[in-house]
C-alpha cells in the first residue's frame, strides 16, 4: 500500500482522454453508474433480496460509499482519478460496512468479467446492470477502466474491458431463447404489482409491449420518454410472425439517439423527477415561488362574505335546477 495514493484510483485508458483529461459528460455517466454500483451492491451486503427498488436508497449505504474526487493526474497517456472516503462509519464495533462495499464490488468487478456462471458476493441483475452502463463508455472512445483499492498493504486491482462489457450483457441477457432486440422511445409504463409492462414505439413500425419484473422498475422509471434499446425474450404471434410481447432482460438508454423519433414525445412540460422523491412543503414552495404571508390582515373579509351575497341560493339552484326553471328541456 502506498500512503500517497489516494484509497480508490481510476485510471481512464482510450482515445476520448489525454493525459489529465476527460470529457465532462464521459465522467458525469461514469460517476453516476459507479455511484449506482456501489449503492446497489450496499444493498445486497445488508441483507436485502433485490439491490432496485422503487424510492431512494437508505441514507446510511449514501453514507457509507461517498467518495470525494480528490485528483485528476495523468498517466502515459491517461486520465487518472483519485478518491478518498468522505468519513469512515463503523455499523459494529471494527466493522466498516463502506471498505466492505468498495471491495466486494472491486472483486467482483473482476469475476463478472469471467467465465463463472455463479455471481460473486453481492451482486445481482441490478448490480450488473450499473456496470452495463459504466461500459457504455467503451462505445464513446474509452477502451480500458483500471481500478485500484488502496485499503490494504497488497492493493486489489479489477481492470473492466470492452470483452468483461460484453461478458456483462451476456449475464444480463441470460439463456438465449428467442432473444430479440429491439429500439424505440419508451412512452407508456405500467408499475401495478401483478401488470409490470412497458410500451416501446421503434421510430417506424408498431409498438411492442414488453414486459418486466421488480428488479427492473427504477430502470424503466428512469428512461420513461428516453429512446432505449430492448433486449429480451420474445412471444411472437403465430399467424404474423410479429412480436407479440418482449420480456426485458435488459434496457440500455441510447442517449447518442436522443433526437430520433421526437415527434411521439407527449407535448407540454414532463413530470419533474422531484414528483416521485417526495419533496417537502417548504421545498415545494419554493418551486412554486410561494412566499410567507406578510400580513394576515389580507385575508380579513373574504370569508364568509356579505350575508346577502346570493351564495346559499346560487347552490340551491344548482341543487334543484328543476324548482328554478323548470330542469333542462
Amino acid at each position: 500500500m502506498n500512503k500517497n495514493d489516494p484509497l480508490l484510483k481510476i485510471r481512464f485508458d482510450g482515445e476520448a482522454v489525454g493525459e489529465g483529461r476527460i470529457p465532462v459528460a464521459h465522467l458525469l455517466l461514469f460517476l453516476t453508474s459507479l455511484n449506482k454500483a456501489l449503492q446497489r451492491t450496499g444493498r445486497i451486503l445488508r441483507g436485502e433480496s433485490e439491490s432496485v427498488r422503487r424510492g431512494p436508497q437508505p441514507r446510511s449505504i449514501k453514507e457509507e460509499v461517498s467518495l470525494d474526487l480528490v485528483l485528476l493526474t495523468h498517466g502515459s497517456p491517461a486520465a487518472v482519478l483519485g478518491f478518498e472516503r468522505r468519513q469512515k462509519q463503523m455499523s459494529m464495533q471494527g466493522i466498516d460496512r463502506g471498505m466492505d462495499i468498495l471491495e466486494k464490488a472491486m472483486a467482483g468487478l473482476s469475476a463478472v468479467q469471467g467465465p463463472d456462471e455463479a455471481l460473486p458476493a453481492c451482486y445481482d441483475a441490478g448490480v450488473l446492470m450499473a456496470w452495463r452502463d459504466v461500459g457504455t463508455l467503451f462505445s464513446q472512445g474509452v477502451e480500458k477502466i483500471e481500478f485500484t483499492l488502496n485499503h490494504r498493504d497488497s492493493p486489489l486491482a479489477a481492470t473492466f474491458t470492452p470483452q468483461g462489457f460484453t461478458r456483462i450483457q451476456e449475464r444480463i441477457k441470460g439463456p438465449q431463447t428467442n432473444i430479440r432486440t429491439i429500439e424505440g422511445r419508451l412512452l407508456m409504463a405500467d408499475f401495478k404489482e401483478h401488470g409490470t409492462r412497458c410500451r416501446v414505439h421503434p421510430s417506424a413500425g408498431e409498438p411492442v409491449l414488453c414486459l418486466f419484473n421488480e428488479e427492473q422498475k427504477d430502470e424503466v422509471l428512469e428512461d420513461i420518454l428516453q429512446y432505449v434499446r430492448i433486449v429480451g425474450e420474445a412471444k411472437e404471434d403465430p399467424i404474423s410472425g410479429k412480436i407479440a410481447s418482449i420480456k426485458i432482460h435488459d434496457i440500455e438508454r441510447l442517449e447518442d439517439r436522443e433526437d430520433e423519433a421526437t415527434h411521439l414525445l407527449p407535448q407540454g412540460t414532463p413530470i419533474s423527477r422531484d414528483f416521485w422523491e417526495s419533496p417537502t412543503l417548504d421545498e415545494l414552495a419554493e418551486s412554486q415561488n410561494v412566499k410567507p404571508m406578510g400580513d394576515v390582515r389580507a385575508l380579513f373579509g373574504t370569508w364568509p362574505g356579505e350575508e346577502d351575497d346570493g351564495f346559499e341560493e346560487a347552490i340551491d339552484e344548482l341543487r334543484h335546477p328543476s324548482a328554478a326553471g323548470g330542469g333542462r328541456s
